[in-house]
């Protein structure tokens, strides 16, 4: 039989052998998880007074600002001759077509029709050997002056905040921006749709044409707060959020978003003046984290 010391030696070498009582290799990894985490290195600027421009988007079309038909002034008449061309550009008094009895001759002579106003030819209808009449409707029509303007749409919730002279910067569809001005604010609002109409006075419309769907930004007036970059808000499930920091931890704060400038947002509540924002938002920085703030250059405004 074996003695006692033995004994207690074999049971020692056993349980050495069964697992979870070796418990040697588990201190460094308690340790490793009670480590405290390394500094992350954040992009930071300093939350910074500016103004924002406050903007309301208007959609429409590109209409003449004054439109003339010119049809025939008695009965009985044909085209004899036709001048001119739609988008051609038209002098007062310029001769656009000559108009003969039915029974005439179609050779160029007869009577003149005249451009009343000076502009560019919208649209013709005259043909040579049709039929001339005031209740056939105009053989052309003229924009005057070749003025084009765009007739836009605001919800009357909007409407009270423009006024005429406000700047508009207008993007026609398949055109480069159009610098603009409101001409004229509508007195009539449209029952059904609960929209106001607004005219828009264009600069540099020459290649513009009439119909074309467009969008405005009117510049209404400017406000003037804290901004931030658009980036570091986050939009989350209790509310909206920025990330600042706080010597080297982390905090965040609710805040009240206003509007929005180029690549900023205007903070109405939740930030002061100076407070560290963290650039760039996301999931990985929590409340309290330590990190190493990296102070960017603030970009460049519209």
């Amino acid at each position: 039989m074996p003695s006692p010391a033995l004994r207690s030696h074999a049971l020692l070498r056993s349980l050495a052998l069964l697992p979870g009582l070796a418990l040697g290799p588990a201190a460094p990894a308690r340790a490793a998880d009670e480590a405290p985490r390394a500094a992350v290195s954040v992009s930071v600027r300093p939350a910074a007074s500016r103004c924002f421009p406050d903007r309301v988007e208007v959609t429409g079309t590109l209409a003449p600002r004054e439109q003339v038909d010119l049809s025939a002034d008695r009965e009985g008449m044909k085209v004899a001759q036709v001048l001119v061309n739609p988008l051609d550009t038209v002098t007062t008094g310029q001769i656009l077509a000559r108009l003969a009895p039915m029974e005439g001759p179609t050779d160029g002579s007869g009577t003149p029709l005249r451009a009343p106003v000076g502009g560019t030819v919208l649209r013709s209808q005259a043909m040579i050997g049709q039929p001339a009449s005031p209740r056939l409707g105009p053989l052309f029509q003229i924009v005057a002056g070749g003025d084009i303007e765009l007739s836009a749409e605001v919800t009357l919730s909007d409407l009270g905040r423009i006024a005429a002279g406000q700047a508009v910067a207008v993007r026609p569809l398949g055109l480069p921006e159009i610098a603009g001005k409101v001409r004229r604010v509508e007195a009539a609002a449209d029952p059904a749709s609960q929209t106001g109409r607004v005219r828009i006075a264009l600069r540099g419309t020459q290649d513009a044409r009439v119909g074309t769907f467009a969008r405005g930004i009117v510049t209404v007036g400017e406000r003037c707060g804290i901004g931030v970059p658009y980036s570091a808000v986050q939009y989350e499930a209790d509310g909206t959020i920025v990330q600042v920091v706080d010597g080297t931890r982390v905090e965040t704060r609710q805040v009240t978003v206003g509007l929005l400038a180029g690549d900023d947002a205007e903070i109405l509540s939740g930030l002061s003046d100076q407070d560290l924002v963290v650039i760039r938002a996301g999931a990985f920085l929590r409340e309290g984290d330590l990190v190493q703030p990296i102070v960017a250059e603030p970009a460049s405004r519209p």
